[in-house]
């Protein structure tokens, strides 16, 4: 399970308190000080991997493709305290949706209330359509779609924070990005 650093935390602060509190002990490790640079992007975009004028298939390319996602090599503090509007903030958005996502979470409780759900409807797919329709209103059913919506939301949430910081959507765009926030 990826654990979540000390800035994705101050994000998810700040972005939604649900998610905050289903992740307040999900802290795990934080991210090491460092002085926030462009320095590996551009030691990356001269990668051997890379043909050097951004076509090729390493890093070069992918650090050209996540465009404002390079912006992750800010520092903690940075991340930290930028505008919500700048390229860095967006980023800190980003993260913090990511680690709600990726912190397995939201699909832990999707898996409890299917569960639930289960022990509750045991023969569910026997029942009739009004039966189900009545099994999927009780409290359980209602449980399992609120579990659902919350992980569905925050996918499409992180979804369109990456899309709002990259020119790709490109998974090893993604990974870079990740990778970046990860130092």
């Amino acid at each position: 399970m990826k654990s979540l650093s000390k800035f994705a935390l101050v994000g998810l602060l700040a972005l939604s308190p649900m998610v905050a509190a289903n992740l307040s002990g999900a802290v795990a490790a934080g991210r090491p000080e460092s002085p926030g640079n462009s320095e590996s992007a551009h030691e990356n975009a001269g990668s051997e991997n890379s043909n050097g004028n951004g076509n090729g298939t390493g890093n070069g390319s992918v650090a050209s493709k996540a465009g404002g996602g390079n912006a992750a090599h800010a520092s903690e503090q940075g991340l930290a305290h930028a505008s919500d509007k700048s390229m860095v903030g967006k980023v800190r958005a980003y993260a913090a949706l990511d680690a709600a996502v990726e912190s397995g979470e939201l699909q832990q409780a999707v898996t409890d209330a299917q569960t639930d759900f289960d022990d509750a409807y045991p023969d569910f797919d026997d029942l009739t359509e009004e039966e189900q329709a009545e099994a999927l209103d009780s409290p359980e059913g209602q449980a399992l779609a609120a579990a659902q919506a919350a992980l569905d939301e925050a996918v499409g949430d992180r979804d369109a924070a990456l899309a709002a910081i990259t020119k790709s959507d490109d998974p090893a765009v993604k990974a870079y990005i990740d990778a970046l926030l990860a130092d």
